[in-house]
């Protein structure tokens, strides 16, 4: 009998880094990967002063399973916008040049992200782009919890030009603040959400200041309900047939 493999993510230390799993990754052989203290204690502390002068926007959104959830964002995302590309767009240049001058002028985190996912595919990276405007590359995001969902931008209807040359969707978190309890993403090894709702095989990843932690947006996921504030630096990229693009 064929052994069942684990459904893991794996955890990469900055000063040895665990190639092996990174390639495991890269072939869909586990759940995620997890960089630990991609971000140090002084840095996050820096970014978290610079996101409370500016302030959190609050609102209620789809919670891409049928309901609506209060959810806390600094810059536009796109699924928030998608019937409204004009005012995406102009949210995303308002705000490219607020984090530019106070949250990456301090700790220009961005480029490092982009180098990891890089790396890992051995894939250039860009900004991806409609109609020759930027998409804007990440958010400030505070989520309590989600229910089972799964991202897709292909399959969404978005109208982006860039949307149909992505053949892998990717998400990507730091985490800067933590609840006392709960907040874990839970990543299933099934992609339906109506299937992993069964009782699929999945992993709990439990948040930890300061870590990066990727994966398919593509495999059923959510965040279990979170005790305390839950605040991350989030995004998504995609695999295309020349190089790597991020979005958010």
């Amino acid at each position: 009998m064929a052994e069942v493999k684990k459904w893991v993510v794996e955890d990469i230390n900055r000063t040895a880094p665990n190639l092996a799993a990174i390639k495991r990754f890269s072939t869909d052989d586990c759940a995620g990967l997890r960089f630990e203290n991609f971000l140090q204690e002084y840095q996050v502390d820096l970014i978290l002063h610079a996101i409370s002068k500016i302030g959190i926007e609050y609102y209620e959104g789809d919670d891409k399973a049928g309901g609506v959830v209060r959810k806390g964002k600094l810059g536009p995302n796109f699924f928030r916008f998608k019937s409204d590309h004009s005012e995406y767009f102009r949210r995303a240049r308002i705000f490219e040049k607020v984090f530019e001058e106070r949250i990456l002028r301090l700790v220009n985190f961005f480029p490092r992200v982009q180098e990891v996912a890089s790396k890992t595919f051995s894939l250039g990276h860009g900004v991806a782009e409609h109609q020759d405007r930027r998409m804007m590359n990440f958010t400030v995001r505070v989520l309590p919890e989600a229910p089972i969902h799964r991202d897709w931008m292909p399959g969404e209807n978005t109208g982006l030009s860039f949307a149909p040359r992505v053949s892998e969707q990717f998400a990507w978190n730091i985490y800067l603040k933590t609840p006392k309890a709960g907040g874990q993403t839970r990543i299933y090894k099934e992609q339906d959400p109506a299937q992993a709702a069964k009782g699929s095989n999945y992993i709990d990843v439990a948040p930890r200041v300061g870590d990066l932690i990727i994966f398919r947006s593509t495999q059923a996921h959510s965040v279990l309900p979170s005790d305390g504030e839950r605040l991350t630096l989030s995004g998504f990229f995609g695999i295309t047939s020349e190089k790597l693009l991020f979005w958010a």
